[in-house]
């Protein structure tokens, strides 16, 4: 089953909507006041409470952690060597490439990156790589220089290894918890509630839509913030 967060971080990044959707529930209950009657936070809160004790729930700054906060850099540093890149392929002739430009993956290989998509960037990562070897020579003579394709190969291996920890730890924690799946589905299936109707709620207000995407949630999770005035901390 997928969940709106790992079992690692779901403890920490379901205070956060907590947090969000305690302030905002005159908002929730102005369109679904029966849905989100005064009673469903106490709901939310001892749905929460039962993963608590769940391994690694509760921990953010462990090593699990800093792996994935390792990866997701080796991510963003691809970013800026994309772009270097892009502005040589804007200056060759487009017929002494042996791909097309489009071939090369750059639009694929950004969004696979914002979508933290580990897998993805590795596979699209070996592609672009092939691709600029192919093309090294006509490249060089617009600017590009051979140590950006070995830096690439360089990041590439570090996200390949991280990634292969952070599957690694993940597997580790499911295995060895003591909270059933049972009440991970249950406060899940809150957490998707909420997120949803929070986003369509703040469909025009950027930031305040972000606090019920799952993806700006897990980066404060990652980054280490905390929940202000969590009642189940």
């Amino acid at each position: 089953m997928r969940y709106q967060f790992t079992k690692e971080n779901m403890w920490t990044a379901g205070g956060f909507v907590r947090e969000s959707f305690a302030a905002d529930l005159p908002r929730f209950q102005a369109v679904a006041k029966k849905e989100f009657d005064n009673e469903f936070l106490t709901t939310f809160d001892a749905a929460r409470a039962k993963i608590k004790g769940a391994t690694g729930a509760a921990l953010r700054t462990g090593a699990g952690s800093q792996v994935t906060a390792r990866l997701y850099a080796s991510m963003d540093k691809v970013k800026p060597l994309l772009d270097l890149l892009e502005i040589r392929l804007g200056l060759v002739d487009a017929k002494a490439l042996t791909v097309k430009v489009k071939d090369f993956g750059l639009k694929g290989l950004r969004d696979r990156i914002n979508a933290r998509d580990a897998e993805g960037v590795s596979k699209r990562l070996g592609t672009l790589a092939t691709a600029i070897a192919d093309n090294q020579d006509v490249l060089e003579d617009k600017g590009y220089e051979a140590q950006e394709l070995v830096d690439l190969k360089k990041l590439t291996e570090e996200i390949d290894d991280d990634n292969l920890l952070q599957n690694t730890g993940e597997n580790t924690s499911i295995e060895t918890t003591e909270v059933e799946d049972g009440d991970y589905e249950a406060f899940d299936a809150l957490l998707a509630k909420v997120m949803r109707t929070g986003r369509l709620l703040f469909k025009k207000q950027k930031t305040k839509r972000q606090q019920y995407e799952a993806r700006a949630v897990t980066k404060r999770v990652v980054a280490g913030e905390k929940p202000k005035n969590d009642p189940g901390a």
